[in-house]
This record gives C-alpha cells, structure tokens and sequence, in this order.
C-alpha cells in the first residue's frame, strides 16, 4: 500500500513537472519563431537571375520549374516562383515596379489567370500568375527578340 502511495506521488510530480516544461517551452518558442520572422518581414524585394524584373520578397525561387540559358550576349529562359500572396497585389506589383527597369506593358489578361506582357527594345518578358490551392505561383519568360534581316 505503502509502494502505490510513492508511485501515485511521484506520478503527480512527473505529471507537473511535464506540464510546467511545456508552458514554459510554448512560451520561449514563441519569441524566437517571431524573431526568426523579423528579418524576413524586413527583407527587401530582389532581383534574381534577371537585373532588371524585380521579384517581390514573398515569392521563393522554384528551381526545379526554372530554366536558365545564358550565353555572352544574352540570357532567356522560365523562372518560377511560389509564394503565399494574392495574384492581384502581384499583378499590381508588377504593374507598378517594371516600368521603373524601363520595361513597357503591352498587354495582359486579368483576372481568371493573369497574363502580362511587357518589352523592351532587345527583349520581351511575359508574366504568368495564377492562383492554386495553398498558394500562388509566378512564372517568367524572358526571350530576346528576334532580330531583324
């Protein structure tokens, strides 16, 4: 009787003991995952492989559907990106930031699946966006433009 009082005690004590363990680990967790977060709430907008398409900082680089080609004179190919964003504060971002690297919309589609289009003198970019399940996938197509004979 005397053994089942001292495992029933040292239950409860185990008991507690694991319970203040994991409200105070909850509580130190919390801090160090918003800390973590901090820097990349912080982190500025980029270019990648293109100098002049800026890419806003919630979209991650998906190197197994990109595709580079890049010679001395030039550089095309299909980058993508996925991220946790709305397609239509990406298309405004897009509308907003590439005229600023000099680039020039021609047309788009909006809307179901956005569908941009823009140029310059030697290239041509065309910008996919389109909205799945837990998130929204970004894809560019760079291609210099065939030259004139």
């Amino acid at each position: 009787m005397r053994s089942l009082a001292i495992i029933a005690i040292f239950s409860l004590f185990l008991l507690i003991s694991c319970c203040s363990t994991l409200s105070s680990k909850s509580d130190s967790t919390t801090p160090v995952s918003t800390a973590q977060n901090l820097p990349s709430q912080g982190k500025p907008d980029s270019y990648f492989d293109f100098k002049d398409i800026l890419i806003p900082k919630e979209m991650k680089l998906v190197p197994k559907e990109s595709l580079l080609f890049e010679t001395p004179q030039m550089r095309a190919g299909v980058i993508s990106f996925a991220g946790r964003v709305e397609p239509v504060s990406l298309f405004d971002f897009f509308i907003a930031n590439m005229p600023k690297d000099n680039w020039r919309l021609t047309s788009y589609f909006k809307y179901r699946r956005y569908i941009m289009i823009f140029e310059k003198p030697e290239k041509d970019c065309v910008i996919t966006i389109a909205e799945k399940a837990l998130t929204t996938e970004l894809e560019l197509w760079i291609t210099p433009k065939k030259v004139s004979k």
